[in-house]
């Protein structure tokens, strides 16, 4: 053991530092670095500046540098002085995810087994780091990977992406009779530009990396090459924003064998702190040469040259003591063991108040939150599926505080009945001649006013057809019929006129109350299952919901086509009301033609005055046209009169037979197997309901989430509470 890290062990304060530099080297493993600004020793410098070299000759560990991956990842050295033979475990503690962003918990993982054989130590670094930058590669597939088999530019083992640059973390415990008691962070070296097919986004993730360990609660280990003027150096300007007073910052120069002649002065300046001053000053130290590297110096050589170097050499041989006290590694760990146990126990009191009010208001944020999903969520499925088609009833049989839905629906099916009334026939039993003169159709008869509660937004659609127009349709329609006879096809041809567009008017009705279920059944998902989003349950609930709803009305539509279909041919038994109506539509057609041929009222009054002085006192107005003889179109008036009546019967059937067909094959039938039907697509009816109706009401994913970072982040803090609590139990 050299004596000067003898020195560091023997004095009296040895353990308590060794202790202090566990306790943050656990606190680290335990995650407490995410939750609190923990004391550490950040290295950092230039690309080339010598920081590999640096934390190679205070590590006494030899690091890669032919890949130069070294750099591409933080490196973690816990020191501990041992008696005992040398050992390292590498470790690899995951802080971020491939993309950057931070894990829920950090965890810090063995990677491979502990070694005894300090030369295994460089290639098993090379295959953790490779592991941190692969992470679409299970870790442990590194640990015995042939590190000649591995391609330039190509991702090893079928790893998606090698990561140029990540934030996580290779850490290498070690223990040997020639470490001290040292714990610090060995970042990426800070670089100005990029090679040839690296993203240049590297130059400021590097610079990030850095700016953030070396902020707040951190020592910070500032390698400067002397091969170049200290301005110069980003590492030197990171350093002084992040410690403008240079209070937290030590500075370390290397390589002093390569200034020329005059230009030792500055450096030297430098170093007794006349230039460019720190609290905690600079150190400088010789580390082997490209030349002396090849040899493969042993741990205990390289520091022989370095004393040899300073104390042969001029002018470091020549100035005074207090400068040479900062000369050589052994000079600098010993220092940065002191000012991290320093740190450390200048923090503990806040660290350990910090804890407890932490872990305070994790358990008491925990308690705020909704209770988890239910024990038996298969019985609470039920109940939601159960109360949801139980609302849905209430709805569909519009009982009181339910009546929104059969509301909407009443204007859907006034309306249908009285665009069916505007396809009814426009008969005018007048010639068409005769009326050429006119602008306006004549008034249609009083039978169909008595039903038209809004006669001018409710006229017949049809074209007006005269009466000559119904006797040339009788003349075409003749084929084998006796004479007087109207050919039953004529009649069938004016009614299917009216019916053309009936097929629109059935369709626009059921769309109406359509829209009107599917807004309540809308209404009723969001308010018993918006809020079972994360396992997919209102999702499945919807598409159960939105399959039936089509087959409700792919069923009744096809019943809607079938009672269209019932119109064609015309048929009723009702004879009665086709009776009394054609009666009222011959009476009034035939009062309208005689209205017209007949001479002022105040003639015929008189014609039926003098009838009755000649006994003839029971005649009528409308008798009197029975002197005229028959009418030359009564055949045409008389189907006029039957069409017209059968119209009235066929509007009277459809109008009831439509909202009642929608009511018991659209609304009920759905509410009617709606139970079933979700019971069965939810698997509620198979082995496995239980598992399923857990996935289904897992919780809201921003409540998951959260009771689980906040789960994850109390036995956290739980953990480094009892390692604090058991810290301060045994100092005492």
């Amino acid at each position: 053991m050299h004596d000067n890290t003898a020195a560091i062990a023997s004095h009296a304060y040895a353990k308590k530092v060794q202790a202090l530099i566990k306790l943050i080297i656990d606190l680290r493993a335990l995650g407490a670095q995410s939750h609190f600004d923990l004391p550490r020793i950040a290295v950092i410098g230039n690309q080339s500046a010598g920081k590999s070299s640096l934390v190679e000759a205070i590590s006494g560990i030899t690091v890669p540098r032919a890949s130069g991956t070294c750099t591409r990842c933080p490196m973690e050295c816990r020191l501990e002085y041992s008696t005992s033979p040398f050992k390292c475990q590498v470790l690899l503690r995951i802080e971020r995810d491939e993309f950057g962003n931070l894990v829920e918990e950090v965890k810090e993982s063995k990677f491979g087994p502990l070694l005894h054989d300090k030369t295994e130590l460089e290639d098993m670094l090379r295959r953790a780091q490779l592991a941190i930058l692969n992470p679409s590669v299970a870790a442990d597939r590194f640990v015995n990977l042939d590190l000649q088999t591995l391609e330039p530019d190509e991702p090893p083992l079928g790893s998606r992406r090698q990561l140029q640059f990540s934030a996580n973390v290779v850490c290498v415990q070690l223990s040997s009779p020639d470490s001290a008691d040292l714990s610090f962070i060995d970042l990426p070296g800070i670089i100005s530009n990029v090679t040839d097919g690296e993203d240049p986004g590297n130059i400021d993730l590097i610079k990030n990396l850095v700016q953030e360990h070396i902020s707040g609660n951190s020592l910070i280990l500032l390698t400067i090459t002397m091969r170049d003027d200290i301005q110069n150096q980003s590492a030197a300007l990171l350093a002084k924003a992040a410690d403008p007073q240079g209070s937290r910052t030590i500075g370390v120069l290397t390589k002093p064998d390569t200034l020329q002649e005059g230009e030792h002065s500055a450096w030297i300046d430098i170093l007794a702190g006349k230039i460019n001053p720190l609290t905690h000053g600079y150190y400088v130290t010789k580390q082997p040469a490209v030349i002396e590297l090849k040899e493969k110096l042993s741990y205990e050589e390289g520091r022989a040259r370095e004393r040899a170097f300073f104390e042969k050499e001029t002018p470091w041989r020549e100035q005074p003591s207090k400068v040479q006290s900062r000369m050589g590694v052994p000079n600098l760990t010993k220092q940065l063991s002191k000012l991290l146990s320093q740190l450390i126990e200048k923090t503990l009191p806040k660290l350990r108040q910090d804890s407890r009010a932490s872990l305070m208001s994790t358990s008491s944020e925990l308690s705020t939150l909704p209770p988890p999903p239910p024990e038996n969520p298969t019985s609470e499925l039920l109940k939601l599926v159960t109360n949801f088609t139980s609302e849905l009833n209430s709805h569909v049989q519009g009982l009181p505080n339910y009546e929104g839905l059969i509301q909407r629906c009443r204007p859907a099916y006034n309306s249908f009945g009285n665009d069916i009334l505007t396809t009814r026939p426009m008969f005018i039993p007048f010639e068409k001649d005769a009326f050429e003169e006119f602008d306006d159709i004549p008034d249609e008869p009083e039978i169909v006013k008595e039903d038209i509660q809004q006669e001018s937004r409710l006229t017949s659609t049809q074209s007006p057809k005269y009466i000559d127009d119904v006797r040339e349709l009788i003349k075409l329609s003749l084929t084998r019929e006796l004479p007087y006879n109207v050919p039953f096809s004529a009649k069938v041809r004016l009614i299917e006129e009216c019916f053309e567009t009936w097929p629109s008017h059935f369709r626009a009705c059921f769309d109406e109350v359509h829209d009107a279920y599917q807004s309540c059944l809308d209404n009723l998902l969001a308010r018993h299952f918006q809020k079972f989003t994360n396992g997919g349950l209102f999702d499945q609930v919807r598409n159960i919901v939105d399959s039936e709803l089509a087959l409700a009305k792919e069923s009744a539509l096809d019943r809607i086509d079938w009672l269209l279909k019932l119109e064609n041919p015309p048929f009723t038994l009702n004879d009665f009301y086709f009776s009394d109506y054609r009666e009222r539509y011959l009476t009034s057609y035939r009062k309208q033609r005689q209205t017209d041929m007949c001479p002022n009222p105040e003639s015929i009054r008189s014609a039926l005055k003098y009838l009755s002085e000649i006994r003839f006192k029971k005649i009528r107005e409308e008798d009197l046209s029975k002197l005229d003889g028959p009418d030359p179109f009564e055949q045409e008036l008389m189907l006029m009169a039957e069409v017209s009546a059968y119209f009235r019967v066929a509007y009277k059937r459809v109008i009831d037979n439509l909202p009642r067909s929608i009511d018991h094959d659209f609304l009920r039938s759905l509410k009617d197997r709606m139970q079933d039907a979700l019971i069965t697509g939810l698997g509620l009816d198979g082995t496995d309901n239980k598992e399923i109706a857990g996935r289904y009401l897992s919780e809201d994913p921003d409540i998951t989430a959260r009771r689980t970072g906040l789960e994850i982040t109390k036995k956290s803090l739980e953990g480094i509470n009892r390692k604090l609590n058991t810290f301060a139990t045994l100092a005492k």
